[in-house]
């Protein structure tokens, strides 16, 4: 282990200002120090931030289908389950006045939150059948009028 060397770049990154303060410079600092120390230094993402990333990468494969008139969101909220926080897939249009829908699902992983979002655009997109017109008072149809003419032109004759 070369100890000079870590203590070197320990010192370097406690000695930099707040201002110069990076991600990737403190990352790059450790980095080097633990490898001068013999060890590595790695980042396993929990199972929550594995399942944020599977669900945004998922919404990024919808975003080629929906093309540019929606707007795709992988969210965190705090829920009702043990662990108190899950995921958060949400679909709208880019302006709020648009008559396009908008697609909000929640869950624990992010299979669930897919699975909820397919099923409500597939019903979207499912055919409505076209509702029966009602009856309108004072109007004969067509087909009554005709029997009510040849039962009242057998009686005349």
């Amino acid at each position: 282990m070369d100890t000079e060397l870590v203590e070197t770049l320990l010192i370097e990154l406690l000695q930099q200002g707040r201002e110069s303060f990076t991600r990737e410079k403190v990352l790059a600092n450790l980095t080097l120090a633990a490898t001068a120390a013999g060890g590595t230094l790695s980042y396993k993402g929990t199972p929550l931030q594995h399942e944020h990333m599977l669900l945004q990468a998922a919404l990024d494969h919808m975003r080629q289908d929906l093309g540019d008139r929606y707007r795709l969101r992988a969210v965190l909220r705090l829920g009702d389950g043990l662990d108190g926080v899950e995921l958060g897939a949400i679909i709208e249009p880019h302006t709020s006045t648009s008559p396009l829908p908008r697609f909000v699902a929640f869950g624990s992983t992010a299979r669930t939150c897919l699975a909820t979002l397919n099923r409500d655009m597939a019903s979207i997109q499912q055919p409505k059948p076209m509702p029966t017109p009602g009856r309108r008072s004072r109007m004969l149809p067509l087909q009554r009028l005709a029997s009510q003419l040849a039962v009242t032109s057998r009686d005349m004759a």
